[in-house]
């Protein structure tokens, strides 16, 4: 066992907006499994944002999406995978604009730096914004690896980290494969007629 401790730190958005691109769903214990390599994992962190349960019609879409969002997150808790959330803020029109996981990605990142908590940060993003705190946490002397798809991925943040995974190419180490929908199965009496039909 490689004693190189890592932390991964997840940006749920950038990661949600490629994986949503692509039409894959993630297995995120296979993920940071991955991800960790032979090295000893301190935690594998997730930030995302969610409404706040007042701003949301109760049997609505919107709330079955919310609804879906919190057994989502309740299902990465269980893996231990710790889920550090900030609310969405929702606009007049309607629309919601998140707000503080950045900085709430970033301000770990760098205090856990400073902590000696780790010795390299895996940056689970493609978000060019990040670029700065990578120099910060390379400064205080610990690495930086980044891991993102294509579609998502920042020439910026690629260039100034340690080292750099696309995700793309590693797609059958953490990807579900899709079981068909009940009602896309088909049924005893279809299979045995096919069988008959030959």
């Amino acid at each position: 066992m490689n004693y190189e401790r890592v932390v991964i730190f997840i940006d749920g958005s950038n990661l949600f907006h490629a994986i949503r691109y692509i039409n894959i769903k993630i297995d995120y214990q296979k993920l940071v499994d991955f991800l960790k390599e032979d090295r000893k994992l301190i935690r594998a962190y997730f930030y995302g944002a969610i409404p706040q349960e007042k701003d949301i019609k109760k049997n609505s879409p919107e709330w079955e999406s919310y609804l879906r969002q919190r057994r989502f997150l309740e299902e990465l808790s269980l893996q231990g995978i710790k889920v550090k959330l900030a609310k969405l803020r929702r606009l007049p029109s309607g629309e919601y604009i998140e707000k503080e996981v950045d900085i709430m990605l970033a301000t770990d990142m760098l205090s856990m730096a400073h902590m000696n908590t780790y010795d390299t940060a895996v940056l689970v993003s493609g978000d060019s914004d990040f670029s700065y705190t990578v120099e910060e946490v390379q400064r205080i002397g610990k690495r930086v690896e980044n891991a993102t798809f294509k579609k998502t991925s920042s020439y910026q943040l690629r260039k100034v980290c340690d080292r750099f995974l696309l995700l793309d190419d590693y797609m059958d180490r953490f990807v579900v494969q899709e079981k068909m929908e009940v009602s896309q199965e088909l049924s005893f009496w279809e299979r045995i007629r096919r069988l008959w039909k030959g």
